[in-house]
């Protein structure tokens, strides 16, 4: 099925000029926003030509990247096809997700502090929220653990996801992926406040979590609704 943040109608096509300057926006937010500090996390793009990603440097922080510091990888090999900086720890696993899901343009890997709260427990996170059936489709799983940017926790990420836009990482952090960089963006910032909200509710007593029937519903209920566009 798709979630009900599904496919967006057509991708607009774009030089790589513009795609750059987006990821370096998207990273200054992402710091702004709290979702990384320093050189933390990561954002790729695909390319028009489908076949290779823009992707961030590993070890340099958002605030002080140019255009010229981001990486061009083939998808399938991994082989640096431009750029003069080595390229983020985790384009494994940025790589996997766009072989795996043709649908998916953009993905933003970050370790903001309230998702990552949630994927020490390496739990999946619960559908405690309307808000989670809106825009993830329920609960979201969490990858089973893995060392930072081995093979491992690409396969272990790309099992989590499944066709849903976000997964959390086994006492790491979270991503989240879509057709667009400022969708991604937005479903970043959406995890983070479900899972402020999810660990605040514990202080009331704990969570009344949603029942498989309700999601279901709700689903069927909000489809064509609702959902980012």
């Amino acid at each position: 099925m798709l979630w009900p943040i599904g496919l967006w109608g057509p991708e607009r096509r774009r030089n790589m000029h513009d795609i750059a300057e987006e990821i370096l926006h998207y990273g200054r937010l992402l710091i702004t926003k709290g979702l990384v500090t320093g050189s933390g996390g990561n954002i790729s793009h695909r390319l028009p030509e489908g076949n290779k990603i823009l992707i961030t440097p590993s070890g340099m922080s958002y605030d002080k990247l140019v255009l010229d510091d981001l990486v061009v990888l083939d998808i399938a090999s991994g082989e640096v096809v431009s750029g003069h900086r080595k390229p983020s720890i985790e384009q494994g696993m940025h790589r996997a997700i766009y072989l795996h899901r043709p649908d998916v343009n953009a993905v933003i890997h970050c370790h903001s502090k309230y998702a990552t709260a949630v994927a020490t427990t390496r739990k999946d996170f619960p559908p405690a929220l309307d808000n989670m059936v809106t825009f993830f489709g329920g609960g979201v799983k969490t990858a089973r653990h893995a060392a930072i940017g081995t093979p491992e926790l690409a396969k272990h990420v790309i099992e989590a996801l499944g066709d849903a836009p976000v997964a959390l990482l086994a006492n790491h952090g979270s991503v989240a992926v879509a057709k667009r960089l400022d969708q991604a963006f937005t479903l970043a910032e959406l995890l983070e406040e479900c899972a402020m909200v999810y660990l605040l509710s514990f202080l009331a007593g704990g969570p009344v979590v949603l029942t498989d029937e309700e999601v279901e519903h709700e689903r069927n209920w909000l489809s064509g609704k609702y959902g980012l566009k």
